[in-house]
């Protein structure tokens, strides 16, 4: 899947955020995707979403 404007990734340990300003022109079918922190890919969150609020 390719990255749009305003997608949003937020890691699990260390709740930093990333978050796509301009989209991906990536064909996502043949080039893969991934956005790593703390050694680990970062799962897509809502905007707004508090960095507290992890799932587990």
């Amino acid at each position: 899947m390719s990255r749009q404007v305003g997608d949003r990734y937020a890691c699990d340990k260390c709740g930093a955020q990333l978050v796509y300003e301009k989209p991906c022109p990536c064909p996502s079918d043949s080039m893969p995707h991934s956005e790593i922190c703390c050694g680990e890919q970062m799962k897509m969150v809502q905007a707004g979403t508090p960095e507290n609020m992890k799932k587990g």
